[in-house]
């Protein structure tokens, strides 16, 4: 009986002791969880639909506020579970599930945070709790960063207790951030907006990004230094590109970083005074580095314009771009034609091949360029006149406001307005500020041309295109009659002998004219014919010109001069002296005869080119012109 009361009163001391120290190990929770709740200023710790089982712990939600210089960073999550495996020492939490967290942090870490943790050597996440599990699994992330940054999608935090051994893996993240304006080395970026989508991996040493579809950067517009050019709503597209980089935790340093992929690039217009407003496309392939930017690929206009482009931008430097463009035919000539504004709107061409390359650099100071531009067989028409098989380069150079362009040798197989000229070479150059490129400076080396059987040339030398009236003085030598006479729209005509002369061509906003040009046969002379039917009603009731029109029937010449002269509204006046003989008139004795000589030019041109002595394509606009013309004067001429 006295035992029985001894080990009953100890199992009620045993009980009693039990209790207690269950007591003091919930008081002793309590106070180490509000204690670590203190330290790091957390607030408002709530959850909600508790299930507690040998498995592990579910919230059904939970929120969390922790203040930070005095501003709430808060968390809240939906369909937490908390997995834990049994140990000899109790249960340890293995993995945390969070169907859905919302993290909203309102300010970039305070000064005093950055100098904390700068100060406290070793791992930047040693303050973590010890009860925290390895692993924690998130199925969708909302995470609103200061200055409008904002990323959602899935993310995992594997071995999150082992330093150095720390990873973060996201299947399909997507980062949302605004772009605010900067100027680099002069270039004007505007504001925009980052959309990146991406599945990638993160340790404590290095991270790879794999991006995704919709994944793009755009500005607002782009301007180049001097506002040399301006590119209004730029887009780049990413999808496909990786980044890799490596940092450091300890203390906080990007250390290096690698970007390569397919890009696509867009922008809504690029305008300069050479371009016609339009869009353009770039398809290409980025790399950078923390050093420079570099984007290799085909850019193309709206138009159809392409060119294969090499754009770099080292963020120590001046950005460079080399570009190459290609057009060949007639179609590859029409784009550049809708491209280009400084293309004349009458210029056609229908063959042949175009190339241009050309080397941009844009320091701070200016554009500069360098660039040649190379003909290969090109042919076609510039208003009526027609020519074929232009080759040659010419090399451009383009340095703060002054403009170079020179060639050592153009040719041109013909250029016809009406009357041929062939073999043409052309070497010289052009000089003149971007602000006034009409009004710079010419510069002929050589300028040489073949003309009815003889050759045209000009004197080099050099001409102020903004002072007008520009004089060209043209040498004309060996320059056949029987030729002149076989092109002349008229029948009957013939003729021998050799001309040369000079003839100074006169250029002024008013138009083309000629001032006392001279021309003359080289001796011993040559023979004229022009039937006498054609010349017979000058002859009427006029003894001289009977006498006239007699000779010219058959005329041996030794000496034929004449003076040269064109007016700007197209008429040519030559003032023709003839000495010489004709065996029908007064026994082959010497006659002298001094003629006037009156022609319309335009009309003859327009004569030749509706015989179809240009081509086909020249006859038929002609043709179309002078219908056009005769149907407004028509329509004029019944509303008066």
């Amino acid at each position: 009986m006295a035992r029985s009361m001894k080990l009953r009163r100890f199992l009620l001391w045993l009980l009693a002791l039990l209790v207690l120290l269950s007591l003091a190990g919930a008081w002793y929770a309590r106070v180490t969880w509000e204690e670590w709740q203190q330290l790091n200023s957390i607030r408002n710790l709530e959850w909600q639909g508790v299930d507690v089982s040998l498995a592990g712990v579910q919230l059904a939600r939970f929120s969390v506020i922790q203040m930070r210089d005095g501003q709430p960073w808060s968390a809240v999550g939906e369909e937490l579970s908390l997995g834990w495996s049994w140990h000899w020492y109790g249960p340890m939490p293995d993995v945390v599930r969070v169907g859905r967290l919302t993290v909203d942090i309102p300010s970039w870490p305070g000064r005093r945070e950055e100098a904390a943790s700068s100060a406290a050597p070793g791992d930047p996440l040693r303050n973590l709790p010890a009860w925290l599990p390895d692993n924690i699994d998130i199925g969708e992330l909302v995470l609103t960063l200061p200055d409008g940054i904002r990323a959602t999608g899935d993310l995992a935090v594997s071995r999150l207790s082992v330093p150095g051994e720390r990873e973060v893996v996201t299947r399909a993240m997507k980062v949302e951030a605004p772009i605010a304006g900067v100027t680099l080395e002069g270039w004007e970026l505007h504001e925009g907006q980052a959309n990146l989508v991406f599945a990638g991996k993160a340790n404590e040493h290095s991270a790879t990004l794999d991006f995704m579809e919709e994944t793009y950067l755009e500005l607002a517009g782009l301007h180049a230094p001097d506002n040399a050019a301006q590119l209004d709503k730029v887009r780049a597209s990413l999808a496909g590109t990786k980044l890799t980089t490596g940092h450091s935790l300890q203390p906080m340093a990007l250390e290096s970083l690698v970007v390569s992929g397919p890009a696509v690039a867009t922008a809504a217009a690029i305008r300069h005074p050479q371009l016609l407003p339009q869009p353009w496309r770039l398809d290409g392939r980025l790399t950078g580095s923390l050093e420079a930017l570099s984007l290799d690929g085909r850019l193309s206009s709206g138009a159809g314009t392409s060119a294969d482009i090499a754009f770099s931008f080292p963020f120590e430097g001046s950005p460079a771009l080399d570009a190459q463009i290609t057009a060949a035919g007639a179609k590859g000539h029409r784009t550049l034609a809708d491209t280009f504004a400084a293309w004349p709107e009458e210029l056609e061409i229908g063959e042949g091949s175009l190339e241009a390359s050309l080397g941009l650099r844009f320091p701070s100071a200016g554009v500069r360029m360098q660039g040649e531009i190379s003909f290969d067989g090109i042919g076609g028409l510039f208003s009526r006149t027609a020519w074929t098989g232009l080759d040659g380069n010419v090399v451009i150079e383009f340095a703060g406001d002054q403009l170079d362009a020179r060639t050592s040798g153009i040719t041109v197989d013909t250029v016809n307005p009406g009357i041929a000229l062939s073999n043409i070479r052309i070497a010289g150059g052009y000089r003149s500020t971007t602000e006034q490129v009409a009004a710079g400076t010419l510069v002929l080396g050589r300028a040489t041309a073949e003309l009815l059987g003889g050759s045209v040339r000009i004197e080099p030398g050099e001409w102020q295109l903004a002072e007008r009236p520009l004089q060209f003085p043209l040498e004309l030598s060996g320059i056949e009659l029987s030729q002149l006479m076989q092109v002349y729209p008229a029948e009957g005509l013939a003729g021998s002998g050799i001309l040369r002369g000079t003839v100074p061509l006169r250029i002024s906003e008013q138009g083309v004219s000629i001032d006392a040009g001279k021309v003359e046969a080289v001796a011993p002379g040559g023979t004229l014919k022009l039937p006498a039917d054609r010349l017979r009603g000058m002859a009427q009731n006029n003894e001289a010109m009977a006498l006239v029109v007699q000779a010219m029937d058959n005329f041996n010449y030794t000496v034929l001069n004449s003076t040269v002269d064109y007016e700007e509204d197209g008429t040519l006046v030559l003032g023709l002296r003839l000495e010489g003989s004709s065996p029908e008139v007064r026994d082959g004795h010497p006659i002298v005869l001094n003629i006037n000589l009156e022609e319309d030019i335009p009309a003859l041109l327009t004569s030749l080119q509706l015989s179809g002595r240009v081509n086909e394509a020249v006859t038929e606009k002609v043709r179309n012109l002078m219908q056009k013309r005769d149907a407004q004067g028509q329509s004029n001429g019944s509303g008066n």
